[in-house]
Parts: C-alpha cells; structure tokens; sequence
C-alpha cells in the first residue's frame, strides 16, 4: 500500500514537468497560427538551463479550501528539478533516466528524508503519458484551442484535452517578454491547479549538477 501511495504521488507530480519538457517540444508544428506560443516553445527548447520561480495554488473541492506551495522548477535538455520549499519542503528530480521523489520531514515530526526512486521504463512511461507528451506533434494531437483571450502584452490559451488523462485547461503567455507566466490544470482527484511563473530566467549554459541527485545513507529510499 505504502509503495502504490508513494507510486501514485511520484507520477502524478512527474507528469506535470513532463508535459511541461514536452509542451515545449511538441507546441511548434501546432503553432503554425499561434506565433506567440511557436516563439515562446522555441526560446525554451534553445535554452540550456530555464529557471523558474513558481507559485502552486491548490483549489480543494472536497475541503473546500486552497493551498499555496512556492518553489523553483530546472528545465534543461530534457531533464527537471522541481524544489518545493513552503510550506512543506519536497523535490522531485529527472537525471535522463531515474525519477526521485525526495520528501523532508516536517520540522514538529523528525525522522529520516523519505526518498521514491523509479526507473523510466516502458511501464512508467505509460503511467506519466511521456510517450504521448513528448513527441514532435504531443500538443496538436492531445489538445485542441478553444479560444485566446488579448490583454495587453500576454494572451491566455484555453485549452480541451482530447486525451481525457490530459487536463491541461488553460496557458498564458506574456508575448513581449516570450515566458510562459502561468497554466491552469486538474489533478489527478479533480481540485483546480494553477502554476504562477513569478520569474523566469534563462541561461545559455546548462548545469549539470542542478539535475544530479544521490540519497544520503540515513535517507529512506524505496524502489518503485
């Protein structure tokens, strides 16, 4: 049970950043139209380290609350990191080959660094849907652009999965500065999620060392 939990977590938040890694990669033969996004996809595909400093906002309809993480996400010739500092503290990393989902303990209940490790195989793939994302035509055939709504220098794209595993609704783009500053999506039990794009920074060089991760001998590691 305890493995099938941290499985479900593990690719649920993996498949984010990996449509994200294959929106960029697969938006420009859709973007014939749409020059704003076939630029922006282009800046970030040609980049060799994008950072952005991101805040997640949770809509929980069950709970009837809404919750905010704030952190930093890596982009860099394939791979990812995502660190989560508030307010818990997590990371989730792509090295090319292995997916880790490192957990901290809370502060108030000590105890050992809870670490998820998996494979991309044939089996994982399948789960995180890379082999539909990351494709040269991944947009195109998963979703369709109902409309765009202009509003200075950004243009909001809201969006119809045709994969109903996809539920990307929206993405906004400040065209004068070609970033993507948000995108709107569901989770995997239905809440509302909205990535805000605070900052981006891009760098021609990539590093790394950001995309590199080794256990420590008191960490927890379970093997997926």
């Amino acid at each position: 049970m305890k493995k099938l939990s941290y499985q479900k977590n593990l690719f649920s938040m993996f498949s984010l950043f990996v449509f994200f890694i294959g929106l960029f990669q697969g938006i420009g033969s859709y973007a014939t139209t749409k020059s704003s996004l076939f630029e922006v996809a282009s800046k970030y595909r040609k980049t060799g380290l994008v950072t952005i400093h991101f805040t997640k906002t949770v809509k929980s309809n069950l709970l009837g609350k809404e919750s905010k993480f704030k952190g930093t996400i890596y982009l860099g010739a394939s791979k990812f990191r995502m660190n989560v500092e508030e307010p818990e503290k997590n990371q989730i990393i792509f090295d090319g080959s292995t997916i880790w989902n490192v957990q901290f303990p809370p502060k108030e209940l000590p105890g050992p660094v809870q670490v998820a490790k998996a494979k991309l195989d044939k089996n994982s793939k399948k789960q995180i849907l890379i082999s539909t994302l990351i494709s040269k035509d991944g947009l195109q055939k998963n979703f369709k652009i109902n409309k765009e709504e202009k509003q200075d220098f950004t243009t909001k794209y809201f969006l119809t999965p045709l994969n109903p595993e996809l539920n990307l609704k929206s993405l906004e783009v400040n065209v004068k500065e070609s970033k993507f500053i948000s995108l709107t999506y569901k989770d995997d039990v239905g809440n509302l999620t909205q990535l805000d794009f605070e900052k981006t920074e891009f760098s021609s060089k990539t590093n790394v060392k950001i995309f590199k991760y080794k256990p420590s001998k008191e960490d927890q590691v379970t093997n997926l």
